[in-house]
């Protein structure tokens, strides 16, 4: 609830310039979810792409830095400007768009020996639970997301090649220390898998604990609505 409360606080502007009279309970959650997400994306993005554009960093890592900042406008500008409502194809394309956008930034920062940036496919399957949304396009995404480890898992294990695709300025100042001819050096199959199990593992469990948390709410949320759908019938009949 506190962070719900710090949401309304910071973002109460576009909430009010979104949300009508009009809205249901789910569209009002639907664009304030959608809002905050957008909002702290485009603040979060728009630094490091300016810096990233002027410093002539690789064009690939600026193109998910550039596709995160036109999907997070997009939205702001659907809800707050033109006032229109977050349907579930709306959301399904901001989120997929949002996919490939992680997809290519955790490319980059692999290749440049930096942290991983799949936890961010956690965040976008929460999104996708939280605002109501059909389970089986969170299950599309987690099997994305599952791929594309898969695939990092068989580069770590093996060295194929893929981090190879496209070199960086400062790669040659990343790889010394490395005992190996291309840089990462292969993990070995053993140690890949198990990374792979346990990424998989943390992706199961937040699955499993934010769905059961959304069905109690969805569930709350009808019993709620039935209670008050009866007892304004009664008060019909009485009238």
């Amino acid at each position: 609830m506190a962070a719900l409360a710090f949401l309304d606080k910071c973002f109460s502007p576009c909430f009010k310039r979104a949300i009508s009279d009009s809205d249901t309970p789910l569209q009002v959650k639907r664009k304030k979810l959608m809002i905050s997400v957008s909002v702290f994306i485009f603040t979060l993005v728009l630094f490091p792409a300016l810096t990233k554009h002027f410093q002539g960093n690789p064009i690939y890592p600026l193109i998910a830095d550039y596709l995160s900042l036109c999907v997070a406008l997009t939205t702001i500008t659907w809800l707050c400007v033109f006032r229109r409502q977050p349907t579930d194809n709306f959301i399904t394309g901001a989120m997929f768009a949002y996919c490939i956008a992680i997809v290519v930034i955790d490319f980059d920062s692999h290749i440049q020996f930096g942290p991983a940036k799949w936890p961010y496919f956690v965040l976008v399957m929460d999104i996708l639970l939280v605002s109501e949304h059909r389970t089986r396009v969170a299950y599309t995404f987690v099997g994305m997301c599952t791929f594309w480890l898969f695939l990092v898992m068989l580069e770590d294990a093996f060295r194929f090649g893929l981090y190879e695709i496209e070199g960086t300025p400062d790669r040659e100042d990343r790889i010394k220390g490395f005992d190996c001819e291309t840089p990462p050096c292969a993990k070995g199959f053993a140690t890949s898998l198990s990374a792979l199990l346990l990424q998989l593992l943390v992706f199961l469990v937040d699955f499993i604990c934010t769905r059961g948390f959304a069905a109690a709410v969805l569930a709350e949320k009808n019993r709620i609505l039935a209670s008050i759908e009866t007892a304004n019938r009664i008060a019909v009949s009485r009238s």
